[in-house]
């Protein structure tokens, strides 16, 4: 069994970071997004083993990873980092007081204390937004938080030592445009946001009461649909109906 197989393996039933977005919704309330996921994970715990899954997204990330993280020690060569897949393990965060919980952090200083999460950028429009000199680094981040800030909630769960996480979008040479010759490290390919845990104490404790609430009903033996109907809490770990 390689590193990958042992990662995924790690990870098989356990709610994750990257996964947080399937668990929130915009009014709060239980969506049938939500009602799949539970699904999903019952899957995975009751057959161990996990269906495939995979997006053209996905797979560009995988590709252009590697160059994002070499981006990154370029541009920020004061900031030393590991990048988890050049270790011969790699890392799946969890925290015990968040049980079946964990994260993955795509790259970390050696004290733990910063992640930094790589997202390729995907899609013209997306390029040419977060690429657009004229569109303000103010709402680039609003977009970033929008789309990705439940798996920043999730990294900072996953690890109490983490104190900031800055997530990189990036912008991948594109070989099939015969124009695009400029280095994958120039600074153009690169914008960088910030995270302070201690801006976002209120809303992890808030995902935190998420996780254990869907970990809850994933672990009951009741119908995903009934999640749907009325109102649900979490006392001793054990699924009470309000």
């Amino acid at each position: 069994m390689d590193k990958e197989q042992k990662w995924l393996q790690r990870r098989l039933g356990m709610i994750t970071a990257s996964e947080l977005s399937d668990i929130t919704s915009a009014s709060g309330k239980i969506i049938d997004g939500n009602i799949d996921y539970i699904r999903s994970k019952r899957f995975e715990r009751n057959h161990g083993f996990s269906l495939p899954v995979t997006s053209r997204a996905m797979e560009l990330g995988r590709q252009n990873e590697p160059m994002a993280v070499e981006w990154y020690r370029a541009n920020y060569p004061q900031s030393k980092i590991i990048y988890s897949q050049e270790l011969s393990e790699i890392p799946f965060w969890t925290n015990p007081l968040v049980p079946n919980f964990g994260a993955s952090p795509d790259a970390f200083t050696p004290d733990e204390m910063i992640v930094v999460e790589i997202k390729n950028t995907v899609g013209n429009s997306t390029i040419e937004f977060f690429f657009d000199p004229c569109t303000s680094f103010e709402e680039k981040k609003a977009r970033v938080v929008k789309e990705h800030l439940p798996q920043i909630l999730g990294q900072f769960i996953s690890n109490p030592k983490v104190l900031v996480i800055r997530l990189l979008k990036y912008c991948a040479q594109n070989d099939d445009i015969i124009a695009d010759t400029t280095s994958p490290l120039d600074p153009w390919r690169g914008v960088l946001f910030e995270f302070e845990r201690r801006d976002y104490i209120e809303s992890i404790a808030e995902m935190e009461g998420r996780i254990n609430l869907f970990n809850a009903f994933i672990a009951s033996e009741r119908n995903p649909s009934e999640f749907k109907r009325g109102e649900w809490s979490v006392v001793n770990g054990k699924l009470i109906q309000k």
